[in-house]
């Protein structure tokens, strides 16, 4: 049976198709179950996120759309949802007029706590399998993430 989107002549087993098979394959699974476990908690895995990095300290909506690598408009809606659930507060940055800055509630820390106990329990027995081989792929996940490409040249 053929598979839809597979040539007869790809490999699925030579990179970078098999990096990009397992890479979906694990979000897949963890995201799937972090999300079911994070909606227990009024969270999907996005704000979850989010919210782990604005309990982390405050911040700028500009900022965390930048370190989360994600458009404006969809951290925007991200905040927008966290505010609504009364996780966060978005405040004048007293240091510049036209800056918001994020901070966590204690509601929002609580909340943040609990599912945090929540999605741990689910990642851990995956995580733990890996042994000492998880610190390396960490690291190796976070160099990619972190890639610059190079800039699309502009075609005349």
């Amino acid at each position: 049976m053929d598979t839809p989107g597979v040539t007869p002549d790809s490999d699925l087993h030579a990179q970078p198709l098999r990096f990009l098979t397992a890479y979906w394959g694990v979000w897949q699974s963890m995201s799937g179950r972090a999300n079911a476990d994070l909606a227990a908690h009024g969270l999907d895995l996005r704000s979850f996120i989010a919210l782990s990095y604005v309990q982390g300290s405050p911040t700028s909506p500009g900022e965390l759309a930048r370190v989360l690598d994600v458009p404006r408009y969809e951290m925007t809606r991200i905040l927008d949802r966290l505010t609504a659930l009364g996780t966060i507060t978005r405040e004048l940055d007293p240091t510049s007029a036209r800056s918001r800055r994020l901070d966590v509630t204690p509601a929002g820390r609580a909340q943040w706590e609990a599912a945090l106990q929540a999605v741990t329990a689910t990642v851990d027995p995956a995580l733990t399998s890996l042994g000492s081989r998880l610190e390396p792929l960490t690291a190796s996940l976070e160099h990619l993430a972190a890639f610059s490409y190079p800039a699309p040249q502009e075609t005349p």
